[in-house]
């Protein structure tokens, strides 16, 4: 059973925080070793970054709908 907004909003905040650090962990993973990954390796972590860029969207567009439903009419 969900908690309530406050509890829900924390829940998605904390979610978007451990994608923004393993966004950052694979830029940084990148710029070290994509010297030496061949083309489908590029392209596998292309799709990584374009799947992780999508959800962390998607929290954020959810976070924002639960922010606007604490809002006073």
């Amino acid at each position: 059973m969900p908690g309530t907004i406050q509890e829900e909003i924390k829940r998605i905040e904390r979610q978007i925080e451990i994608y923004e650090a393993f966004d950052l962990a694979e830029k940084a993973r990148f710029n070290r070793e994509s010297f030496l990954w061949t083309a489908e390796d590029r392209i596998e972590w292309q799709e990584l970054q374009a799947d992780n860029a999508l959800m962390l969207r998607k929290l954020r567009e959810e976070r924002n709908a639960l922010l606007e439903q604490l809002r006073p009419p």
